[in-house]
């Protein structure tokens, strides 16, 4: 069910550590100095075939929702090693063609009219701004690297259209807190003794506001966002992304493993969706999620498992028979 950004810091810390793929073959990397890299994502092998067949389908999917008057924008958070090469351990180095991936993929969904901004800009100015984009134990981006990256979607958004609703209706941002605990990875897949010498790691985060709000659900959201576990409340981009755009914003997330395919089909086919005035859709991925099409056994768990045709098929249809 889509939920508004009501969502407490405690219920957020206890769902952190769903994020990371349950079906992981291979787990973790550990790398130098502690650091940990996800064993699923693999640095040497690109599947460009595979990768060419996803932006087909969110190219259509851009095609049916644009004849309903609803914007799409496709998010692809980069690999957290592209940032920490140097961190991987000994001999292990990402490949050319990985290297080339994320170009190829912002190039072809640009070339098929789908909205794909660079998030590496927003990464960029984190990195510049001696901050760290991604968590030393964890799967996940900072919340530096998600508001940069909401600030930039936001910017986008605003440039298109004004937004229908009442200003002063975005998320009140609160103040920030340090929040130390294992990452998702050391906590899920390390063994007790390595999670000792591994240690944890601290988070550097928002409180929930202290109106006690964080959408007004008076208000229809014109933005929704969809995703995975990198877009839930706890990082902070979807409470930064409403405060951008001074408008509330839907949020529709599964851990990681149910995959963006199911994920995006369960919000349209949900109520909120169907009644709810949405303009623009935030649709984010993870890069390496994209050479998984939505029937991709042993990738995504098995709730969410369907053919490519049914997806094409299922998808179109809810678009279709929103109000």
């Amino acid at each position: 069910m889509t939920r508004r950004l009501t969502r407490w810091l405690a219920a957020a810390i206890v769902l952190l550590n769903a994020g990371s793929p349950s079906l992981a073959r291979d787990a973790i990397v550990e790398g130098k100095s502690n650091w940990l890299f996800a064993g699923w994502e693999s640095l040497s092998v690109a599947k460009p075939e595979a990768e060419m067949a996803s932006v087909q389908l969110i190219a259509e999917i851009n095609r049916v929702l644009s004849e309903r008057g609803i914007k799409l924008i496709v998010a692809i958070v980069p690999l957290k090693p592209r940032y920490y090469e140097t961190l991987l351990p000994e001999g292990m180095a990402i490949s050319e063609p990985v290297r080339k991936r994320y170009d190829f993929l912002l190039s072809e969904l640009r070339s098929q009219g789908v909205s794909a901004p660079d998030l590496r800009d927003a990464f960029k100015a984190v990195v510049l701004g001696k901050q760290e984009v991604f968590y030393r134990t964890d799967f996940h981006w900072t919340t530096f690297a998600a508001e940069a990256s909401a600030d930039q979607i936001a910017a986008e958004i605003i440039s298109k259209s004004p937004l229908p609703g009442k200003a002063g209706s975005g998320t009140q941002l609160g103040d920030w807190m340090n929040d130390r605990h294992l990452g998702d990875l050391a906590a899920n897949f390390l063994s007790p003794e390595r999670k000792r010498a591994i240690g944890p790691d601290t988070y550097v985060i928002r409180t929930p506001p202290r109106n006690n709000q964080g959408l007004l659900d008076a208000e229809p959201a014109p933005v929704a966002v969809v995703g995975n576990s990198f877009v839930q409340p706890y990082f902070g981009f979807p409470q930064r992304l409403s405060n951008r755009i001074d408008r509330p914003v839907s949020l529709k997330w599964n851990p990681g493993d149910l995959g963006p395919w199911a994920t995006l089909l369960q919000y349209l086919q949900s109520s909120e969706f169907k009644s709810n005035p949405v303009r623009f859709l935030v649709w984010q991925f993870n890069e390496a999620q994209l050479q998984n099409g939505p029937d991709a056994v042993g990738e995504w768990a098995a709730q969410g498992i369907v053919s490519a045709a049914d997806w094409r098929l299922k998808t179109a249809e809810a678009i279709r028979n929103r109000k």
